[in-house]
């Protein structure tokens, strides 16, 4: 199956390896989608489909994300049919290892609410009144179980704000801003929902998410691994509870099993606030994420960013001499994803650095080997670091420390 050029740059779950099991839901966004031309306008071969319907087939996640996308331009489509992962609720993915292993999971992603006031009553009304609907056709046509909306309720789903924000042109985060989004059974892993603005603290969560982190596609957790660094994960879990105004019991701290330790968060509400506003995908996640805006962002910023390049998957090493005689520092940042790397070389850049790029073997590489900007950058960020391990063995290691 390939796609046409003009649509492919759309798409963020193209190289995903998911495929989803038969599910009716999935099938009536895609039956929808093609009546505003998804097989043309993304190259599907219309048997695919047909194989999918008869459960003769898989169908790969990118087709449903291809229908959420066409689908999103009718505001009288459900949302259920316009986003992919509330599509995917209750829905089974399957993912195929090099090694043959079959996973086998079925997707949770039940709505989370969010505690509403007067302005979103009101601004509900209008929306209402804009499609002419009741209360109980517009709960039902928002997905909402109960099938009715009562104004003396304290809490709303989310999936409703988002339809009225679609009908009302609208920006559903700036609308949000400082409201409180809460699970659907448990007020703990609430959050408050942060302002739109760019920040230090945001940007290093998100690069500790899309390298050491992912989201679990059956349950609440969201989780960040390291094998050495414990002050890292500390430093990160009241980062969290900063940002998003987390309680203390939706974290845990463990092991696992080769040994690794493991920050835990259970919140629905951060998880569905990931995936919704900063397009983190549930699940597997190489080649799956998009770029991070760093518009705006000050020379001083870049230096408080770039630390979380280098803790999670760069590394502090040297290089010989022609002669042998000294050890000169490099640094080296390797992924599977080519945003994370384009997004390590763009703070490079900016930073007035000239990181030299390879791509081998579905490996990228990002490397900077001229020692007097690998020492200059370490002096640069060194107060920054969640923990100094690194540049302390880098030290130890580099000819008279040279100047580090």
């Amino acid at each position: 199956m390939k796609l046409q050029k003009i649509n492919k740059s759309r798409l963020t779950l193209v190289h995903n390896p998911y495929y989803i099991s038969y599910s009716s839901n999935v099938l009536k966004a895609i039956y929808l989608a093609i009546h505003k031309g998804l097989l043309t306008k993304f190259g599907i071969d219309s048997k695919l489909i047909e194989d999918y319907k008869c459960q003769k087939g898989l169908i790969p996640i990118w087709v449903l994300e291809a229908a959420c996308i066409l689908n999103k331009t009718d505001i009288k489509i459900p949302i259920e049919f316009q986003n992919v992962w509330y599509c995917l609720h209750n829905s089974k993915l399957i993912r195929k290892q090099p090694t043959g292993r079959i996973f086998n999971t079925k997707v949770n992603f039940t709505p989370c609410y969010i505690k509403w006031d007067e302005k979103l009553k009101s601004l509900l009304d209008e929306s209402m009144e804009k499609l002419s609907m009741s209360k109980k056709e517009f709960s039902s046509f928002c997905g909402y179980k109960p099938r009715r909306i009562r104004y003396y309720q304290k809490k709303i789903p989310i999936t409703i704000i988002l339809k009225m924000c679609q009908i009302l042109d609208l920006n559903v985060w700036t609308l949000l801003e400082g409201y409180e989004m809460i699970g659907q059974t448990s007020k703990i892993g609430g959050i408050r929902i942060n302002d739109n603005k760019k920040c230090v603290d945001l940007m290093k969560l998100l690069i500790w998410l899309r390298t050491e982190g992912h989201i679990e596609l059956g349950s609440t957790h969201i989780e960040i691994n390291q094998k050495y660094n414990d002050r890292s994960l500390f430093s990160l879990k009241n980062l969290f509870i900063k940002k998003f105004s987390l309680s203390e019991n939706s974290f845990y701290l463990g092991l696992g099993k080769r040994g690794e330790k493991r920050l835990i968060i259970s919140s629905s509400s951060l998880r569905q606030l990931l995936c919704l506003k900063y397009n983190f995908p549930l699940g597997y996640k190489s080649c799956s994420l998009k770029r991070l805006d760093f518009s705006n962002c000050s020379q001083n910023d870049y230096e408080q960013i770039f630390p979380s390049f280098i803790e999670t998957e760069g590394s502090l090493s040297y290089n010989y001499t022609r002669n042998k005689k000294k050890k000169l520092p490099k640094f080296e940042f390797i992924v599977k994803d080519k945003s994370i790397a384009l997004d390590c070389i763009q703070i490079l850049i900016k930073m007035g650095y000239n990181p030299l790029h390879y791509y081998n073997q579905n490996l990228f590489k990002v490397g900077l080997y001229n020692s007097k900007e690998v020492i200059d950058l370490i002096n640069r960020t060194k107060e920054h670091f969640f923990d100094t391990k690194k540049l302390i063995r880098l030290k130890e290691v580099c000819t008279s420390g040279i100047g580090l």
